[in-house]
């Protein structure tokens, strides 16, 4: 008996989009990095408050905090290959095929970390299996993100690109909300020797209830208009990582830099503060769970309005303001936790340092990344160039902030920050998108101002 699918949309011959077409895009690409980033932000807050305790239980405080986000690091550093060989395939056989393998990745991956043993059951062949799946989460998610954007660009007006292009950072934000809500919720519920025993696995197990949907939704996803335009014709490339690295490679530059800044300043508060919280301002882990929903609120609520707001005022600026903000309000928040440690001003900072200033980042980020490159190599150069950002930004920006944590002064946390925001500025300062007469002569669509 084959699985009912939603009715196909009608498809017009040359390729454009059609209403129906543009309206479902959007839907999948925005349950889909839900789906993927409830996975990924569930893991993050599991290392924060669940994974020391359960699968490096023989550890001290700091070892055993350092080997539970350098897990979470792991994901990030495969990230670049995933991003690299998936990109590849994207540009060569189409968004779809990639989008769907991507979601089965992920969802196999999160599914078996809510059945794997812990420490004391097994000993060290649970966290050698937790690295192993945290590896295969980073491989699905290498080519979530820039493939879901691709589609809602694609497939969107000329005048919503940037509006529309935001749902993937919306659906990124809105999934890390319910990843860090379903760990909270069983946390209330049951006892802390519960909770750590098994209760913190239900989240995990029920990421299958999303995967189910996800891959519904994405089987009947036509592929994007861009993508058949260029099949047609015979322009796809049959090398897109070698084209992109030398045709493009001011613009994988500037997307790698840009994604390090984005992605540094939004785990320093997803996944290192979580621990500052619990180890240096002395929170409870409920507390820190409502901080890092906070974040995520603020973040999803604010994603489409720095969006929608980049269709008017220019990709760039908005972006720019993201960058500014987030290295001047880096002194403000940890002036706020050294003088007034309260879960109340724990959960500010949080929901205004990843509200705004990463909401700014990533609201226009989607359709100004897709801006930068070709379309017969763009999924290879957001691979290439975003995942390679997001290891070294994700994956090294709290694993140095952790042993900076057990300074006397927080002078350093602070300069962190504002260091790779400013790292961040640069790199949006310096890109420019592509030239539209000598990259797309068969688009009839003007650029976008930035």
């Amino acid at each position: 008996m084959t699985e009912p699918q939603p009715p196909a949309a009608p498809t017009r011959a040359d390729g454009a989009k059609t209403p129906a077409e543009s309206r479902r895009a959007s839907r999948a690409a925005f349950i889909g990095t839900l789906l993927e980033y409830y996975d990924f932000s569930l893991y993050a807050a599991a290392a924060s408050v669940v994974f020391a305790s359960v699968f490096f239980s023989g550890s001290s405080p700091f070892l055993g905090t350092l080997q539970a986000v350098g897990t979470f690091a792991v994901g990030f550093l495969v990230r670049p290959i995933g991003g690299v060989i998936l990109g590849s395939l994207g540009d060569r056989i189409g968004r779809k095929r990639i989008l769907v393998l991507t979601l089965v990745l992920m969802g196999a991956a999160t599914l078996l970390v809510g059945l794997l043993p812990s420490y004391e059951q097994i000993g060290w062949l649970a966290p050698a299996l937790l690295v192993f799946l945290r590896i295969l989460q980073g491989i699905g998610a290498s080519a979530e993100y820039g493939g879901a954007t691709l589609v809602a660009v694609e497939f969107a007006p000329e005048r919503k690109r940037g509006l529309l292009g935001s749902l993937p950072g919306m659906g990124s934000a809105l999934g890390g909300v319910l990843g860090s809500s379903a760990l909270l919720a069983v946390s209330a519920v049951l006892s802390k020797e519960a909770f750590l025993d098994w209760g913190w696995r239900i989240p995990f197990l029920l990421s299958g209830i999303i995967l189910a949907y996800g891959l519904w939704l994405r089987r009947s996803l036509p592929e994007t208009p861009e993508f058949r335009r260029i099949e047609g014709a015979a322009q796809t490339s049959k090398t897109p990582v070698r084209d992109v690295i030398r045709q493009q490679p001011r613009a994988l530059i500037t997307v790698m830099v840009m994604a390090i800044g984005m992605t540094g300043i939004g785990y320093f508060y997803l996944v290192f503060m979580g621990t500052f919280g619990r180890n240096q301002l002395g929170l409870d882990q409920t507390r820190v769970l409502v901080g890092l929903i906070a974040a995520q609120l603020a973040n999803a609520a604010l994603i489409p309005v720095f969006g929608g707001l980049s269709d008017r005022l220019g990709r760039r600026p908005v972006i720019m303001f993201g960058f500014v903000y987030s290295a001047l309000f880096a002194w403000l928040a940890f002036w706020l936790l050294s003088n007034h440690t309260t879960p109340i001003v724990f959960c500010l900072v949080l929901a205004f340092g990843n509200g705004v200033g990463v909401a700014a980042i990533f609201g226009p980020m989607g359709a100004y990344v897709t801006e930068l490159f070709d379309t017969k190599h763009a999924y290879s150069g957001l691979g290439l160039g975003r995942e390679t950002g997001n290891a070294l930004g994700a994956a090294i920006v709290p694993v140095v902030a952790v042993p900076l944590a057990f300074h006397d002064t927080t002078i350093w946390l602070s300069m962190l920050l504002c260091g790779i925001a400013l790292l961040g500025l640069v790199a949006a300062a310096f890109s420019r998108v592509r030239s539209e007469s000598s990259t797309e002569p068969n688009r009839s669509e003007a650029p976008v101002p930035v």
